[in-house]
């Protein structure tokens, strides 16, 4: 083909046919041209393609990481539940001065160095920022909720750990010679009936409740997460 122009061009000029040699050039020209955008547009189509399939990636990536965290999430908002009834039925106990059931006043003494613990050790946000990754993704909803979601995380995360301090800071002291540890069997009955033990009590129910709060935000967050993230990929639910 380019022989094939070559010849032409020569024919042209040797003929004197300066005017049309002219439009050839400028035809030739043109032609350059158009190759030139036709590859420059296949070459930008092909890095849009892998751009968007990165991006598609990086958005189940984190579909997949919101959706673990999920079910972690409601194995602890079950396992807080629970603890947070008990420690209510103590509370009532105490309250109700029914020396009758000290036994299970002991045995939700004992619950009370139980709790829910949902650490969020990873931080998707700040993996997308420092891996380069958080350019790739368009949706600025998606991010802001991701933003919100971790700092949700981070508020659990401290009352996980106000509730250790607790437990390690007061609890302690306050149970040890009051229950015997290997029976369950209250050894210092008016010591668990004290207004400090009702305080404790009443401190784990306040921070089993504000978990749940915290907890329940999570799981909300997620889900409206996970749903932006279907629209933005086109992926079904479960995946």
């Amino acid at each position: 083909m380019l022989l094939f122009f070559k010849r032409l061009r020569n024919q042209l000029i040797t003929n004197g046919k300066f005017q049309k040699y002219l439009l050839y050039a400028i035809g030739e020209i043109i032609l350059v041209v158009v190759g030139i955008l036709i590859a420059l547009k296949i070459n930008n189509w092909n890095n849009n393609r892998v751009l968007q399939a990165n991006a598609e990636k990086s958005y189940l990536d984190i579909k997949r990481q919101i959706l673990d965290d999920k079910t972690a999430l409601l194995k602890v908002k079950a396992y807080n539940d629970y603890y947070s009834k008990a420690y209510e039925y103590g509370n009532n106990i105490i309250m109700a001065n029914d020396r009758s059931k000290v036994d299970s006043l002991a045995m939700v003494c004992m619950a009370l160095s139980q709790f829910s613990d949902f650490h969020k050790g990873g931080n998707i946000f700040e993996t997308l920022v420092n891996s380069g990754d958080l350019k790739l993704l368009k949706n600025d909803d998606i991010t802001s909720r991701l933003q919100k979601l971790e700092m949700t995380y981070t508020f659990a995360n401290k009352l996980e750990d106000i509730h250790w301090e607790i437990i390690i800071n007061e609890l302690s002291q306050e149970l040890r010679g009051a229950i015997n540890y290997s029976s369950y069997k209250a050894v210092l009955p008016d010591k668990l009936y004290s207004l400090e033990i009702q305080n404790i009590i009443y401190e784990s129910i306040y921070l089993t409740k504000a978990k749940d709060s915290v907890y329940r935000r999570a799981i909300f967050e997620i889900d409206k997460l996970v749903d932006l993230i279907e629209v933005e990929t086109g992926s079904p639910s479960g995946i």
